[in-house]
């Protein structure tokens, strides 16, 4: 995975955590949901363009280990 492409998984695993994914709490549950849905498009499309599935795991152990 190059680093243009990890680096654009990395933000989506930031904005998937539950404190960004809900606006500490400042939107509605269906706002949410909504968010979510577009995020894992976005997800999904990166996917395609690498060409295989990718975990959230996957991302941070590259982020952890620079690999």
């Amino acid at each position: 995975m190059d680093d243009a492409i990890h680096q654009q998984f990395m933000n989506l695993v930031c904005a998937l955590s539950p404190e960004n994914l809900h606006c500490d709490g400042e939107i509605s549950v269906a706002a949410a949901n909504r968010k979510y849905r577009s995020l894992m498009r976005a997800w999904r499309a990166l996917e395609a363009q690498l060409g295989r599935k990718v975990s959230e795991d996957e991302v941070w152990n590259i982020q952890i280990k620079g690999v």
